[in-house]
């Protein structure tokens, strides 16, 4: 890991010198996901110098060999391409239509990036000093935590719609840009594991109706990321993991987005979908489901406006339906694949390094909390009367 080090320290003495900084003192300190990051090494940096404000940075550096360079090809160029192309798009916009500072979507401050191939490095503000933090993935969560996340993320497909209508070449132009990495996934190599792990934890009462639906084969989870009538950026991989926030002393809570590397073109119930099930409990949805679609809808409704948008000529609530009912079958294969490796207890998460490959989601040890969120979301399947 030496090389890496290197490599960081000297791109933080260039970012240094480009903010002014004549003679700083740079320390960096490794830091872990808690087993939530499969791509990268993950580092924070204080830049210091007499006389100057500390200057805080949140570091990504590249660590895919191979293996999972063929699997995953544009995983740190795309999120290159939000902070330096899409993200100035957004803000423009939001200019245009005279969007109210508490209203717009807030990326962290992007410093730089280092394309330098098996050692690409991303720079931002470290927002952990602020209060910032990632959600717990073995907590449940909870209504201000998801009502905020939504709102968020309706903030961020309404800014693609606007960007869609106002520069329709530029978003085709992106969209050829965006080759997200769904569809390259071989996730034929990962189904024969999931499918047994979830054979193994699941209600017998319930098993025969889940076996039926697997063996159909009519719900392959790369559906959930393919576009249906309406087409959006999307993040992709929209969840607790991949957003920081914080909560105000008035219990309000402060949403960052962050993790851009799987943005795609796709359905925006996809991310919604995708935020419901790698994130909640049955107990959550028992109570907040429905809650939760009719928030979504209400704050992308509102975001279109504010961006002078007609929401029932763009978006509609029956076109949001309409999806919802498309894509939601999808929502249990999403979290046959998912769930083992979101609730594995970090000693036997995949090791990040050069040599993982897909293999190595293969997840050999699922916890007890895998075998509750499971259940819980073959339940509400059987429920929906999606699952008979």
């Amino acid at each position: 890991m030496a090389h890496i080090e290197e490599s960081l320290q000297n791109y933080l003495n260039k970012i240094a010198r480009e903010q002014k900084y004549v003679n700083p003192e740079i320390t960096i300190e490794e830091i872990s996901s808690g087993g939530a990051n499969y791509t990268s090494k993950l580092y924070t940096a204080v830049v210091r110098e007499a006389g100057k404000e500390d200057l805080h940075l949140f570091a990504k550096v590249a660590v895919l060999g191979e293996s999972m360079r063929e699997v995953l090809p544009n995983m740190y160029t795309t999120e290159q391409y939000m902070y330096t192309t899409l993200a100035k798009w957004y803000e423009r916009m939001e200019q245009e239509s005279g969007v109210k500072e508490e209203d717009r979507l807030l990326f962290c401050k992007f410093y730089g990036f280092d394309p330098s191939l098996y050692r690409e490095i991303l720079v931002l503000e470290n927002l952990l000093p602020q209060g910032y933090g990632p959600h717990d993935r073995f907590h449940s969560i909870d209504w201000p935590y998801a009502a905020a996340a939504v709102r968020e993320l309706a903030k961020f497909h309404a800014l693609s719609f606007a960007f869609a209508k106002r520069h329709p070449e530029e978003f085709e132009k992106t969209l050829s840009t965006l080759k997200g990495i769904w569809e390259t996934l071989p996730f034929e190599i990962l189904e024969p594991q999931r499918i047994e792990c979830a054979v193994n934890v699941l209600n017998p009462k319930i098993l025969d109706k889940f076996m039926n639906y697997m063996k159909g084969g009519q719900f392959p989870v790369v559906n959930l990321w393919k576009p249906s009538r309406f087409k959006a950026i999307i993040h992709g991989d929209y969840r607790g993991n991949n957003l920081l926030h914080r909560v105000r002393k008035d219990g309000t809570v402060d949403i960052k987005i962050v993790d851009l590397q799987t943005l795609q073109g796709g359905s925006p119930v996809t991310d919604l979908i995708y935020f419901i099930f790698t994130g909640s409990d049955e107990k959550f949805r028992a109570q907040y489901f429905d809650k939760l679609l009719d928030h979504y809808y209400t704050e992308l409704s509102a975001a279109m406006k504010r961006l002078q948008l007609n929401p029932d000529e763009v978006f509609s609530r029956a076109d949001f339906d309409y999806e919802m009912k498309e894509k939601l079958p999808f929502g249990l294969t999403l979290a046959v694949f998912t769930l083992p490796v979101v609730t594995v207890e970090m000693e036997n998460a995949p090791q990040v390094d050069e040599s993982l490959d897909i293999s190595k989601f293969n997840v050999e040890k699922t916890s007890d909390l895998y075998a509750e969120r499971l259940n819980g979301v073959v339940n509400d399947y059987v429920k929906w009367g999606i699952l008979k």
